[in-house]
Parts: C-alpha cells; sequence; structure tokens
C-alpha cells in the first residue's frame, strides 16, 4: 500500500502559517489531500498541520447542520444504542486514575459522559462551541453547560479533578493553549483525558489521504503519539498511560480507510450507518446503489480483517486512536 512520502521541500503554498506547538516556520510537505489542502511536517517539533488552515471565523461552513445530526442524533438506532457501553467505559477508565469529584468534559456533545458521570457521584459539567451542540445536554438532562470557547470559558483556576478532550484538540487551531488552559483549570493532582487519531498509526500510513481519520480541514493538526507526549509534558503535565486499544474507533477506522483505499465512494459506508439527517447523501440507495451493493459484498472480507489489523496496532503501539491519561503537576 502506498505511504505518506516526505519531500526535502515544501510547495509555497504549503508554508502558511507557524507551527502552533513551537513557533518554527519550516514545515515540509507530507501529503497531498486533494486540490485545496495538503499536510505539512514542522521541520522543529514534527507536529502535523493541515495547510492552509481555514480561518476560525470560517471553518463553521465546514461543520453544517447535517455534521451533528437531528437533536445531536448522528447515528442508526442501533449504533447509538452503543454510544452509553462506550461512555460507560470511558468513566471506568478515568477513575482508575482519580476518586470521584469535579470533571469538564470539553466537547461534551449531547452530554452522555457528564450525565453518566453525575449518576456515578461525580460533580459534572460540559462545554460546548455551539448552541445546537449543547441544546440536549443543557435543556434535556440538565447539566450546567458553557457554550463557547473553552480558552475564554469562566472557570476559576484549580476548579476540576478532571478534564475531558476526547476527540477535541485536533478540532482546535492552537492545542498548545487548550492544554495550558486545561492545566490552569486543573486542581494539583488532576486528571487531563485526550484522545486523538494517531498519526503515527498503521491505519495513517498504510492508508495514507484515504485515512478515514484525516477529516481535512476540520482537523487543524493531525498528532503523532511522540509529539503529544513533548507538548504534555512541557506544559506542566505527567504521562499516566497510554491506550491504543478503542473498540469503538480503531476496528471501524480500518474498514472505511480500507474501502476508501479501495475506491470506493468516499466514506460511504459512514454515511450509510447515520441516520437522514446527518447524511451528506440524503438518499444514499438512489445515489449510489451500485457502489453499496460492493460495499456490502466487500464488508465479509474486510470486517474480520479490520479487527485483525487493529489487535497487530495494540501490539505494535500503533493504534489508529490513542487515549492518554495525564496528571497536572502543579
Amino acid at each position: 500500500m502506498k505511504q505518506e512520502v516526505e519531500s526535502k521541500d515544501p510547495p509555497v503554498d504549503a508554508v502558511s502559517a507557524r507551527c502552533m506547538a513551537c513557533g518554527s516556520d519550516s514545515p515540509r510537505h507530507v501529503l497531498d489531500i486533494d486540490d485545496a489542502f495538503s499536510l505539512v511536517r514542522c521541520g522543529a517539533c514534527g507536529l502535523v498541520a493541515t495547510s492552509p488552515p481555514v480561518p476560525p471565523a470560517e471553518i463553521g461552513r465546514y461543520y453544517p447542520p447535517s455534521y451533528y445530526g437531528e437533536n445531536n442524533r448522528r447515528f442508526n438506532a442501533p449504533l447509538e444504542r452503543l454510544i452509553p457501553f462506550f461512555r460507560d467505559r470511558r468513566g471506568q477508565a478515568i477513575e482508575k486514575f482519580v476518586p470521584k469529584g469535579s470533571i469538564l468534559d470539553v466537547g461534551c456533545g449531547r452530554g452522555i459522559l457528564p450525565a453518566l458521570m453525575r449518576e456515578r457521584g461525580w460533580e459534572a459539567q460540559g462545554l460546548e462551541f455551539s448552541e445546537t451542540a449543547a441544546r440536549h445536554a443543557r435543556d434535556e438532562l440538565g447539566l450546567p453547560i458553557f457554550v463557547g470557547d473553552f480558552l475564554r470559558s469562566p472557570y476559576a483556576d484549580d476548579s476540576f479533578d478532571t478534564i475531558v478532550l476526547w476527540h477535541v484538540l485536533e478540532h482546535v487551531p492552537d492545542p498548545v493553549a487548550m492544554i495550558r488552559r486545561a492545566h490552569q483549570i486543573l486542581r494539583p493532582g488532576g486528571l487531563l483525558v485526550i484522545a486523538v487519531p494517531n498519526f503515527e498509526s498503521l491505519q495513517a500510513r498504510w492508508t495514507g489521504r484515504h485515512w478515514f481519520h484525516l477529516d481535512v480541514p476540520r482537523h487543524y493538526h493531525h498528532f503523532g503519539l511522540g509529539v503529544l507526549r513533548r507538548l504534555l509534558t512541557s506544559n506542566g503535565f505527567s504521562i499516566l498511560d497510554v491506550s491504543h486499544l478503542s473498540l469503538e474507533y480503531n476496528p471501524y477506522g480500518w474498514i472505511q480507510s480500507l474501502l476508501n483505499k479501495l475506491g470506493f465512494r468516499y466514506n460511504l459506508l459512514y454515511d450509510l450507518l447515520k441516520n437522514r439527517s446527518a447524511r451528506s447523501l440524503p438518499d444514499p440507495l438512489r445515489a449510489a446503489p451500485v457502489q453499496i451493493l460492493l460495499t456490502l459484498g466487500a464488508l465479509p472480507v474486510i470486517a474480520p480483517m479490520s479487527f485483525g489489523l487493529t489487535l497487530l496496532e495494540v501490539l505494535l503501539r500503533r493504534g489508529g486512536t490513542v487515549e492518554v491519561y495525564a496528571r497536572c503537576d502543579k
């Protein structure tokens, strides 16, 4: 399979911004995504970024209502029923590192995790970036939700025992500022939980621009574990644990990435798994009937293969997504 190829000299139009992690202006071209976007790697610290980055004032147009789905329900009913199960596993993982206390879920969506943690005896709050995304958590679940920028959130220093940035860090233009803000409002010894797609994974390297978890341009940055470790340790955190096993994300990451790599319509299966309000194709059966049949025909081969590849990723410590648990040192 084709892997990413790093050239010595980036195209002029790929060099659009200084590295948000270290300030270097020495990016190197990594991978072309399409005619509009590519990936560049900082020559100093290794952080990979989308180039050109979409200005924050314009990124909203890449999050249409279909991105969230009606009432923040993105998937078909059978898959929606699995979400509380995975959130419960997330809560159990958190409680391995810290006792019950106060928790903030940044990018909390419908509020399933903070609601669950509240049931487990935590003082739970959430943060969302839009009123649409926050509505269910605030109005239906009665959770305290701040709507707005995490960097400008009203929380006082040393407010929380745990902060969760679950597939959030890649969506923000300044990940270093996010980590520093988390350090500021965590109590000494508090826990920071981060999950991100792993650009050093086998999925990323073997499927290149077809990798399901790239999600350009919504993802401003693409983290390898080494870069993420350095960002955390240089901003007041100690790494407690790293997990490369995610049954929620990694097997499906392989399935969709391999289908994309084989030339099927991009993320077609993912679209089929969504409910109508979240689909990019309003009527996929009419729009791509042959592609759907071919996709379904390939699944009996690709699905079992994906679980084998997921196990291989774990053994090699190259999971498609990684979870990092870090202690706040003050």
